[in-house]
């Protein structure tokens, strides 16, 4: 790897905004496994697949620990479940959201995956479209990841003793950040518990046995505790990231005509035009999903990887792995890699290849465990979404395209910035009455916070 200075390390020479694209540089000169020392902390970098499906799935016994961070601790759930139905529900209500504002495409993927998310965990229904606890949930994640950034991150981790300064130190600004961040958090894990508990006493459960209900219930009261806690984080995680790649999904659209044609066309042809896809369809829509993996592939939201630790050392290819090292890594496999190519997952026959992209979700036993979540929300918002519009290039004055050049913010999670584009119905008869017909949805008059508002559920 590069020679390190004394005490910074590699730190002066790797782009702390976007770390990868200097990793990636790298490998040209040090090869797939890179070993480099970022101010005090050893790091190995894996530029390979290849590599890393040897290590964190052949010898994932010894791969899949965490590296201790002060940072990260607080982030991590092992957690994961599915619920078909309601994920359905949620890409439908999204349709009348972009029918009703197409510009305001961003809050409409965000407020659909959060609408999952929050049915599925506390069994709240997100009525409103200014929504108290979507909102917070919101303020959180953006403050999260911004605190998280690569280069604050590492000055962190190598001085912790910054962390005890006072918030009104000068220069302190990370610590004011970080109180901030805590803040929100604790408000918005409070506003969907409150929720429950007020329906908890409007609606007691009917216990068993008077004997042990004092036991029984502090214990539950313990494990629901525990329990929403880690589906809290887990609701933010998977919210962030996959309404950041349905952002990318929108731009490669905006920026891919054909592979929106023929991605509708697949539709078209198996589905029809007198209902909407579900996920029955799934295995006959291959296009489909050769669309999503390479969404996953050509901009991935997390492109720092996911971070393993080794538990003992180890030799692979004649490079000592050292026990405790933290590892990760970005992908090099597919040609061309700036092209937006979902052929690249098919066959010449249109089947699917067997990448399902891991490389979006990690590997191992320490793999993204809201990945089966997060790849059906996914694949149900883009076919929903493509079976009744058309994201295209915004125009100017004149009735010209708009150019579109693709620019993405910085950070441990990166998205879009927000480009100009035009949403429109693919079909001239596309309206509340025809989506109510394929959705089963209806109209409903929402009074939330005391604002009257037509919703769809």
């Amino acid at each position: 790897g590069p020679t390190p200075l004394p005490l910074l390390g590699i730190f002066f020479s790797v782009d702390t905004a976007q770390p990868w694209l200097t990793f990636n540089t790298w490998r040209s000169t040090y090869g797939d496994i890179i070993y480099a020392r970022l101010l005090n902390k050893p790091v190995i970098v894996i530029n390979s697949e290849e590599v890393a499906k040897d290590l964190f799935e052949g010898r994932s016994h010894i791969y899949s620990d965490r590296p201790k961070s002060i940072l990260y601790e607080p982030f991590a759930v092992d957690f994961n479940i599915v619920y078909h139905a309601l994920q359905l529900r949620s890409a439908h209500k999204m349709l009348f959201s972009f029918l009703q504002d197409p510009d305001n495409y961003s809050s409409h993927f965000q407020t659909c995956i959060l609408s999952f998310m929050l049915t599925t965990v506390y069994d709240y229904e997100l009525k409103a479209k200014e929504d108290r606890i979507v909102d917070s949930m919101i303020r959180y994640a953006d403050l999260v990841i911004e605190s998280l950034a690569p280069g604050p991150t590492a000055l962190m981790e190598t001085f912790p003793f910054l962390l005890q300064l006072p918030s009104w130190f000068p220069g302190a600004t990370f610590k004011r950040a970080s109180v901030k961040c805590i803040q929100a958090g604790y408000d918005t894990q409070e506003l969907p518990f409150q929720n429950i508990r007020e329906r908890m006493v409007n609606y007691p459960i009917n216990r068993g046995s008077k004997t042990d209900e004092p036991y029984s219930l502090r214990a539950a009261q313990r494990r629901a505790c525990t329990f929403l806690l880690l589906m809290f984080f887990l609701s933010l995680v998977v919210s962030e990231t996959t309404t950041f790649t349905l952002h990318v999904f929108l731009l490669a659209m905006v920026l891919n005509p054909e592979v929106q044609a023929k991605a509708q066309a697949e539709i078209d042809r198996v589905v029809g035009k007198d209902r909407l896809p579900d996920f029955d369809d799934r295995l006959s829509l291959p296009y489909l999903d050769a669309v999503l993996r390479e969404t996953l592939r050509w901009y991935p939201v997390a492109p720092f990887g996911i971070p393993h630790a080794t538990t003992t050392s180890d030799i692979y290819k004649d490079c000592l792995i050292p026990k405790g090292l933290a590892m990760t890594h970005d992908e090099k496999k597919y040609p061309s890699p700036n092209e937006f190519k979902p052929e690249r997952f098919l066959h010449e026959d249109g089947s699917l290849t067997s990448d399902t992209m891991p490389l979006g979700f990690g590997w191992g036993r320490r793999a993204c465990v809201g990945r089966h979540v997060a790849d059906t929300s996914l694949w149900i918002a883009i076919t929903s979404f493509l079976a009744v519009f058309s994201a295209h290039k915004a125009l100017d004055e004149h009735g010209m395209d708009i150019p579109v050049v693709p620019k993405f913010s910085t950070g441990i999670v990166i998205h879009p910035e927000k480009f100009p584009l035009r949403i429109v119905p693919r079909f001239p008869d596309t309206s509340a009455r025809t989506l109510m017909q394929l959705t089963g949805l209806g109209p409903y008059m929402d009074t939330t916070w005391g604002i009257m508002r037509l919703i769809y559920q």
